[in-house]
């Protein structure tokens, strides 16, 4: 891309879509061709991490479509969104292979701290503040992260994730020493997974970014986040993870009720929506300890049935637009299901997902991962999860007052085709899985028991 924006003297927005898409396809390929491939004792290849990546490739593809569109409608440049992008999912792919604990500590931070150059893109004062603060965070969080492998690197020469775990249970490691080093690195992946009380930036961001930006950071990043989190727990820190189960069990209940709570107290549809992908994190993250083949497998399912349900909201927020402008507040979408019907039933559909209610595909989601409670005698847990997604429907029924019961103040622009091709995608897929849920609920489990050996 950097060749081209050189040495061409002509090209569009489209231009750069069209190589993101051209190497986005060679990765997906290259994957499929060495998929059970390893090198030296850095990177390793399995089932487990190939799904995540297969998915993080599809859902980049689709949004990289739905992209392009806003930048050629307001005829502005996408260089700088499509070269960090795709240098972003370079780093995130080697996070998700990584089997050194320092490959995964700078793979890691180098994505995200790409999300700062991508704040930028046709930044406000306001947003040129909001980002500031978002660089001087993660940096201190980025901090920890390497202070906590460096801790372990004292210790032990070799960070590759059989050492240290070998390491932790023959106890060449001290105990004190395996806590502090785990604690700063955990601490840092909460934070860049969203969780509360790291939370704080992540609603601020989605809300400042242009639309492309703020719907690649809410859908493609936190599959990679939860794959890199789900390793290090089963394959380098599984003898320490005991002494952390209180510390992540309050970290999911703050994340459940301040995602209810939070989503609340908006107006703002990018906010609210980031709130309720809190609520969904805290609840994924209540569901999956104790990490066994079950507790997985119905944290995945929820995390999945999550993304689809948020990839087709910002689908949708596509086709909200007035006089070239992408609406993102309640008070700009009054009464658009006049105009805008089969968008704003998608959207509709969506936040029926979200909240769980059958047949929809969050059903299925919000069963599994109850049913995994259950099973492990989680009764408050689910009285809690259960309680603060009644205070977040309230947030929801916010939105369907303003878009059908309101009466309109905006004339909308005309949808693109693109659009809707994306939301009957998404709703296909919604339905394929319902009625034959087989290959989600039970066959997909042996691709990801591959992190627990």
């Amino acid at each position: 891309m950097t060749i081209v924006r050189i040495f061409r003297h002509q090209y569009t927005p489209k231009t750069f879509y069209t190589i993101s898409r051209f190497f986005i396809l060679l990765a997906a390929i290259f994957s499929a061709i060495f998929y059970n491939r390893n090198t030296a004792e850095y990177f390793y290849n399995n089932s487990f991490t190939n799904l995540f990546k297969f998915l993080i490739y599809i859902l980049v593809l689709i949004w990289n479509y739905l992209s392009v569109k806003r930048f050629i409608s307001k005829n502005t440049p996408s260089f700088a969104f499509y070269t960090i992008m795709m240098f972003n999912l370079l780093c995130i792919s080697l996070a998700i292979s990584a089997a050194n604990l320092w490959i995964l500590c700078f793979s890691l931070s180098l994505s995200f701290l790409c999300n700062y150059p991508l704040l930028l893109i046709e930044e406000t004062t306001k947003e040129k503040k909001l980002s500031a603060k978002y660089f001087i965070f993660s940096l201190l969080f980025i901090i920890a992260f390497f202070s906590g492998v460096f801790i372990l690197h004292t210790h032990i020469s070799n960070l590759n994730y059989t050492n240290i775990l070998q390491s932790i249970q023959t106890k060449q490691i001290s105990l004190n020493i395996g806590l502090i080093s785990a604690s700063l690195i955990f601490m840092a992946l909460l934070f860049m997974m969203g969780i509360a009380p790291f939370h704080f930036w992540f609603a601020e961001v989605v809300s400042i970014s242009i639309l492309p930006v703020a719907g690649y950071l809410t859908i493609v990043p936190i599959l990679a986040y939860f794959a890199c989190f789900i390793n290090i727990i089963a394959n380098v820190f599984a003898p320490l993870l005991p002494y952390f189960y209180k510390t992540f069990t309050i970290c999911g209940i703050l994340s459940v009720f301040m995602g209810a709570v939070g989503a609340n107290s908006e107006d703002n549809l990018r906010k609210i929506f980031a709130y309720s992908g809190l609520y969904c994190m805290g609840v994924i993250l209540l569901g999956l300890l104790p990490l066994n083949n079950y507790s997985l497998l119905s944290s995945f399912i929820y995390l999945l049935v999550y993304i689809i349900a948020v990839s087709g909201i910002y689908t949708v927020f596509y086709g909200y637009r007035s006089k070239g402008k992408y609406l993102s507040c309640l008070e700009d979408i009054k009464g658009v299901h006049s105009q805008r019907p089969y968008l704003s039933a998608a959207l509709l559909l969506f936040m029926i997902s979200l909240i769980g209610i059958p047949p929809m595909l969050g059903f299925l989601g919000k069963l599994s991962i109850i049913n995994n409670m259950v099973i492990d005698g989680k009764f408050i847990i689910i009285g809690t999860v259960l309680f603060a997604m009644i205070i977040l429907v309230y947030a929801y029924l916010k939105i369907i007052t303003a878009v059908y019961f309101e009466p309109r103040n905006n004339s909308f622009d005309i949808v693109d085709k693109g659009v809707y091709i994306c939301m009957i995608i998404n709703i296909l897929v919604m339905v394929i899985i319902i009625i034959d849920p087989q290959y989600l609920m039970h066959d997909i489990e042996k691709t990801l028991m591959a992190v627990l050996k």
